[in-house]
């Protein structure tokens, strides 16, 4: 495999996440949208329990656009899509993080009603198609929606499936593919999924995250809900790469709930060590765990929302 690209630059807008927050401020390297536009307060956007990014990469002359997941509605990234005026026929890559029904539900819009062209490839991991669902707290099982690799190319996605770490965006992007699970995080021991006649319990080894480089910066991560675990994410990117400094992280670190709220302080703790300059935790990391981060790391810190642009330049 060729070796990651260091690039100029990396924008992360979030088309879709859990939260919105309308006055939120610019700050350095962050720009929220424009609460007025022409005079008028603009057309509000939509959040919802899902996650949908669109990431920009600057390479010189050159510009790789990469759509990551659909969140969690068919309509909701569509809306928001519509409302931002962002056009996905640049889109080169589009990556799923996992198979979770809160990542891929407007997928099949994406190619049915023509935002995404014919032909644009998906990026997954196997077990992605996987039939799949969870035990509640009672006990009671719960099957989730299926990704359907049919329906897919039905409507015109070019399947991908890597299992392992690939490079995308002309070398300026690398995903993980499936993570080592070597610290004290615990995957997902809610989840089931079947394995041919057999059901196991699902650490949805699906779960990858994106890794770019910037230049004179460091390693900016990327993850849709880090079930892997973040530290084990951010350890593999370090390990893949060669590089150490994390400067950004950024998604799900899915320490929502009282069964994975529980270790926020120690991913802290090791977080904390990797002294990155920007955390900023999304969508499944939970409202109680985002309060601590930022509590912890209020120097790093960066409450995300929908419309919000992260720029990170040499």
């Amino acid at each position: 495999m060729n070796k990651l690209k260091s690039v100029d630059g990396v924008e992360i807008l979030t088309v879709i996440d859990n939260y919105i927050d309308v006055f939120l401020p610019d700050s350095h390297e962050v720009k929220r949208p424009s609460l007025r536009i022409d005079g008028r307060i603009n057309q509000p956007l939509l959040a919802e329990h899902g996650l949908c990014l669109l990431i920009t990469v600057y390479d010189g002359e050159d510009k790789h656009n990469i759509l990551v997941d659909s969140g969690f509605s068919a309509l909701g990234c569509i809306y928001n899509i519509d409302t931002m005026k962002i056009k996905l026929d640049q889109v080169e890559a589009f990556v799923l993080s996992h198979g979770h029904f809160d990542h891929i539900g407007s997928i099949l819009k994406f190619y049915e009603m023509g935002y995404l062209p014919k032909g644009t490839p998906l990026y997954l991991h196997s077990t992605a198609f996987a039939e799949r669902g969870i035990k509640d707290s009672s006990g009671e099982s719960l099957s989730l929606p299926q990704l359907s690799k049919d329906q897919l190319q039905e409507r015109g996605a070019r399947i991908v499936i890597k299992d392992g770490p690939s490079l995308i965006g002309n070398d300026c992007c690398l995903l993980t593919g499936e993570v080592p699970r070597r610290s004290f995080e615990i995957g997902f021991p809610i989840g089931w999924r079947k394995a041919g006649d057999e059901v196991i319990r699902d650490d949805i080894p699906d779960d990858q995250s994106l890794i770019f480089h910037v230049k004179g910066k460091g390693l900016v991560v990327v993850t849709g809900c880090g079930h892997s675990g973040i530290i084990n994410i951010l350890n593999h990117a370090k390990a893949l790469t060669d590089f150490d400094d994390i400067y950004l992280v950024m998604g799900g670190f899915h320490l929502t709930g009282e069964i994975f709220e529980k270790y926020t302080e120690q991913t802290i703790n090791a977080l904390s060590e990797m002294k990155p300059k920007i955390v900023i935790p999304t969508h499944c990391t939970g409202f109680n765990s985002t309060m601590k981060f930022a509590k912890r790391m209020p120097e790093s810190f960066v409450l995300n929302s929908v419309g919000t642009t992260i720029r990170v330049f040499a």
